[in-house]
């Protein structure tokens, strides 16, 4: 059975996108060809006529499995031509033709041929797809309200949802909580928003079925939705038998509305709306209209895998579904059920084998699945437009479980035409675009979001993309006999051997070929010394019959070639190249010949040496590499289309100079200029246009330290480089004049939200940042600045309105900062940081909902300490770090402070000691000798419990001999370090016993203690210990003679030379203390691991 969905990577879109490139074309050369070119304009302009219905037709075929074979060739006759199309335009614009060549003019005219014989079967391909639809319609899926009594795993959104509904009559707030708020304060939307097959509707019919929900409404009435908002339908059914047995069968929709209104007028209903499609909404008002005149308390229940509907239609904040976890699936099998999407398949077959067998099958090749697998997760596809259909089918070319990076992905779309500018987008950029269908896809729960900004599929999604591009996406391992000439993005993985990889040579409609993470042949290693040159000689040859491809990518790959093969400079359609992380370390001198090449990424090749005429790839968008390989590019200011260009290194030699950036306008993000000292005037940083580059979000300008004895010179160059004032991230680094260039003196760069100024060795003067609007980070590093005040301030209203950080390290000339007279100042500021400041003695401006206080080596300061932690409530962080002042604080005030550290403050005296810091999580204390003076020290020891969260605590010998006075009883702590303790040998009874009560105690290092001799002798009894560290403590003499904690699991020892040899293996004294310990690491050595790790 042929189930193949082979209209899905072509779509209407780009079947009119190739179209339009056609009639653009030879529209530009009809003058040129009158005779031969005026056949193929009146061609082209009938097939113009005709797109919308090839459209149509296409776009009745997308999202449903297409069984007449018949049917399918013809479908795939359309993308074979506008892919055709596609090359041919191609190939022409990368011989730079001033003419057309007779075979090309041949293979246009067979083109716009072939296009008219498919254009011929038209009304009888409508018309057979048009029966198979009606077929597809009528067996279409349809949920009720009847469900079975048992939910895995949903719990949790079943009781928030309980809780919603019942309180609902109750709730003075109830309509007004979330987007798409309604004015009808009757009537509450409760969207459960969620992927196909994730059991919305199942969790409905639980919600709808409650004993509690039917006593609270007076009315409820279910009905299934779908693709079809048929509004005068849907009011029929939810009237139901609420209406007149008498009524006519044929009423207006006015009259339907009205009996609905009527039907639900002062009552208090729950109307369950399934599967919901309406994005738009207007079908949604209309029948909102009918069903605001009920009690209070009345909810519309809405199911839908579309956000844009929960956004549209939700007046309550929605119920999103998320995937199961794998505890919660197996439950599900074990009761017959996977989310209502595959559980039915398996009735009576329960045995968890089976299961496997399933889920390692070609699930679309069961008559099951394609009439009700796909219907479900199908509508989502069929909702996307379809160029993103077209983005979405691409993903099935990787394995299963790969984690998607947006950029790459995106710009991968790009290299295959997927995505292009449109008319209607206005000025943004093809990436910008391909970001949005990304974050569509995103937002519909086609991608899903992990860690660090990557995104996966999950396994049902990924097989629905399988189904759709099944002809045309693959992945190839060792079974190369699956694999059919249709093929035109493959991902090649390493079971893959060398001799299955030979026959992709056979594949000439390849497109995308990547060679996946480490790749090399399974058969690699046995292939002996030639093993690398084999494989090159091989991939020699699948590139030089690849003609067509678009995307190549081969990072990653652990063979050790030196060369990129040379037929890749014959790879006229290549716009995607990827070698990172590859032991290539030269490319062929042709290079330049790849006109189209879009995407370069050479990170981490160490590429010492370009070839000629990199400047001459005038399509390049990104350019990936090492700073040091972008420096080898001459004249890269011819590369007018580069959208990034992470740092510039400016020198006197041509091609190299400032001006090269004057034509790349597209530059985003990020751009570091280096060398600024090698430009010679205003006018020559002028060349470079900083000011046009209205994309540029972060600049980065570094002059090398102290290369001019006069500073007016480095005045002027600054002056030049003026940057737009889009510009929200600003460093300059080692600048040599004496003032601000006027560009940062004036209101200018009113989008700045974060600046840093480091070692400009004769600024002294700040410029007035007080007045920016968006500014949140200041970070001032090594400036003769003397005093802060007025200027720094500026003249707003209100002084530095958003700024959440500020730093300022190192500023060995600052005495004065000023108050702000009576405006206000810092209102958001969260973290200030003051580190090197030593002639600094107080600081004005100190808001009291700062959240973070670092000082550091800011020796003044000290003496006004007390009165800063008396105001400063809203702490939750605070370091004090090398305050050499003598200084007695009180932290009674900092009742929210989590993180407390204090090191090296000789002087220091805390007034009342740590008890009041009722949520303190975790401290470091070192080499504060008088922070507990004697005649504060408490006649009993702390037997209470007052630090009840304290979780991390860091300490030295001066806290140790006074741990009861100054930490009290804390048995919650979890991590301890014993560090820097010079004069500890052993422990006494008072510290053995403060051991004793550290019961949830985790991890335990010992750190730096040179003299140290015994461990405390209770360790054994300390029963949570899991992990043990011993570190740089050479004078231990041996461990505890009754062990170390039975449940530790780890031991570490670096360092420890007398325990070293006595804890040796199998015959040193101590071991049979430890030999029962799973991992055991000794100066790096793993003397002994568990098998489990």
């Amino acid at each position: 059975m042929d189930t193949v969905g082979v209209a899905m990577m072509v779509g209407e879109w780009f079947a009119g996108y190739i179209i339009d490139k056609l009639v653009s074309f030879v529209a530009s050369h009809v003058s040129d060809h009158w005779d031969l070119l005026t056949d193929v304009e009146e061609k082209l302009k009938e097939i113009q006529d005709r797109l919308p219905r090839i459209q149509a037709v296409i776009h009745a075929a997308e999202g449903r499995p297409i069984r007449d074979p018949a049917l399918v060739n013809w479908l795939r006759q359309i993308k074979e031509a506008a892919y055709e199309a596609d090359d041919l335009l191609d190939e022409i614009e990368f011989v730079k033709n001033l003419f057309v060549s007779d075979d090309e003019l041949k293979r246009l005219k067979d083109l716009l041929g072939d296009v008219d014989k498919i254009y011929s079967e038209i009304d009888r391909k409508k018309v057979e797809l048009d029966e198979d639809n009606a077929k597809h319609a009528a067996s279409i899926r349809e949920t009720s309200s009847f469900t079975q009594e048992v939910v895995f795993g949903r719990d949790k959104e079943r009781e928030k949802i309980l809780e919603m509904l019942l309180s609902s009559g109750n709730d003075a707030d109830f309509r007004n909580k979330g987007a798409g708020s309604s004015s009808h304060a009757s009537l509450g939307v409760l969207p459960i928003v969620g992927i196909g097959g994730v059991g919305k509707t199942t969790l409905a019919q639980i919600i709808y079925n409650d004993p509690r929900v039917a006593d609270h409404f007076e009315l409820r009435k279910w009905v299934y939705v779908s693709n079809d908002f048929n509004v005068k339908r849907i009011a029929r059914d939810l009237e139901g038998e609420m209406a007149s047995d008498s009524r006519p069968d044929h009423i207006s929709l006015d009259t339907q509305l009205s009996n609905l209104s009527r039907a639900t007028t002062a009552k208090r209903f729950l109307f369950v709306l399934d599967d919901v499609w309406d994005e738009a909404g207007r079908k949604w008002m209309e029948l909102r209209s009918a069903l605001t005149y009920g009690n209070r308390g009345s909810t519309v229940l809405i199911t839908t895998q579309s956000p844009l509907v929960a956004q549209v239609m939700g007046t309550m904040d929605q119920i999103e579904l998320k995937l199961l976890e794998e505890s919660d699936y197996w439950r599900l099998f074990e009761h017959c059920s996977f989310g209502k999407v595959v559980g039915s398949l398996l009735h009576a077959r329960l045995e968890e084998q089976y299961w496997k067998m399933i889920q390692e099958s070609e699930w679309w090749e069961n008559d099951f699945v394609l009439e009700n697998i796909l219907p479900s997760l199908g509508l989502s596809y069929q909702h996307l437009s379809s160029n993103v259909k077209q983005c979405f089918a691409f993903t099935a070319m990787f394995p299963k479980g790969h984690i998607f990076d947006k950029e790459q992905l995106v710009q991968m779309w790009i290299a295959q035409g997927f995505v292009r500018p449109g008319t209607q987008r206005g000025r943004m950029t093809m990436e910008d675009i391909g970001n949005q269908i990304f974050d569509e896809l995103t937002c519909r729960y086609f991608f899903l979001r992990t860690i660090n900004e990557r995104y996966m599929i999950h396994d049902l999604i990924r097989e629905l993309a399988v189904y759709i591009s099944r002809d045309e996406c693959f992945v190839i391992d060792d079974e190369f006999s699956k694999i059919p000439p249709t093929a035109r993005h493959l991902t090649v993985i390493r079971t893959a051997k060398l001799d299955t990889l030979a026959e992709l040579s056979k594949l000439h409609k390849v497109r995308t070929l990547v060679f996946y993470r480490d790749y090399h042949p399974e058969d690699f290693f046995s292939l002996g010394e030639n093993s690398s040159r084999k494989f090159y000689e091989s991939l020699e040859g699948i590139l030089k019959n690849l003609k067509k491809l678009r995307i190549l990518d081969l990072s990653y790959m652990r063979i050790d070639i030196k060369t990129l093969p040379s037929a890749t400079c014959d790879l006229s359609h290549l716009r995607y190249l990827d070698i990172s992380s590859t032991k290539i370390r030269r490319l062929p001198e042709s290079f330049s010949k790849i006109y189209h090449l879009q995407v370069l990424i050479l990170k981490r090749c160490w590429i010492k040496k370009l070839p000629a005429g990199m400047n001459r790839l005038i399509k390049m968008r990104h350019l990936h590499a090492d700073a040091d390989t972008i420096s080898l590019v001459d004249g890269i200011g011819r590369l007018t289309d580069l959208q990034e260009l992470v740092e510039f290194r400016i020198t006197r030699k041509r091609g190299h100079q400032i001006g090269e950036l004057k034509e790349l306008r597209n530059i985003r993000r990020r751009l570091d200029i280096h060398n600024l000292e090698c430009v010679e005037s205003q006018e020559e940083a002028l060349e470079a246009k900083l000011k046009d580059k209205e994309h540029l979000d972060h600049l980065k300008l570094y002059f090398k330290e102290a290369t001019r004895s006069q500073g007016d010179i480095e005045k002027d160059i600054l002056e030049g480089l003026e940057p737009h004032c889009n510009l929200k991230r600003l460093l300059i680094q080692n600048y040599g004049g004496l003032n601000s260039p006027c560009w940062l003196e004036k209101n200018y760069l009113t989008n700045l939200e974060s600046i840093h100024l480091n070692c400009c060795a004769r600024w002294e003067d700040l410029p007035p940042l007080g007045h920016l609007p968006f500014l949140m980070d200041i970070f001032i590093l090594n400036l003769p600045v003397r005093r802060i005040g007025a200027k720094f301030y500026g003249d707003a209203d209100q002084i530095f309105p958003s700024l959440q950080e500020l730093q300022f390290h190192t500023l060995n000339e600052l005495e004065e900062w000023s108050e702000s007279d009576s405006r206000p100042i810092f209102p958001c500021l969260r973290k200030m940081r003051i580190e090197n400041c030593l002639k600094l003695r107080r600081i004005h401006v100190l808001p009291l909902t700062m959240k973070q206080l670092d000082i550091k080596n800011s020796g003044y300061i000290g003496n006004a300490l007390s009165e800063y932690l008396l105001t400063l409530t809203s702490l939750t962080f605070l370091e004090l770090n090398k305050c050499s002042q003598r200084a007695s604080v009180s932290l009674y005030n900092l009742r929210v402070l989590e993180n407390l550290r204090l090191i090296e403050c000789q002087e220091l005296t805390l007034i009342g000691g740590l008890q009041s810091l009722t949520n303190l999580k975790n401290i470091l204390i070192e080499k504060c000798p008088k922070l507990i003076e004697p005649a504060q020290m408490p006649m009993q020891p702390y037997v209470e419990q007052e630090l009840r969260f304290l979780c991390t605590v860091w300490i030295d010998e001066y806290v140790l001999k006074h741990v009861w006075a100054i930490l009290g009883r804390t048995p919650c702590i979890q991590v301890l370090r014993i560090h820097h303790c010079y004069v500890l040998s052993h422990f006494y009874p008072d510290q053995e016993e403060w051991f004793q009560q550290l019961t949830a105690l985790n991890l335990l290092e010992f750190h730096m203690c040179p003299k140290l001799r015994k461990l405390p002798s209770s360790l054994g009894n300390a029963a949570s210990i899991k992990i043990f560290k011993i570190v740089d403590c050479p004078n231990i003499e041996s461990l505890p003679h009754n062990g170390l904690p039975f449940l530790v699991q780890n031991l570490e020892m670096h360092r420890c030379i007398k325990l070293k040899d006595r804890c040796r293996k199998d015959d040193g004294t101590d071991w049979p203390l430890i030999s029962n310990i799973p991992n055991i690491n000794i100066d790096g050595e793993l003397i002994q691991r568990s098998e489990l790790v």
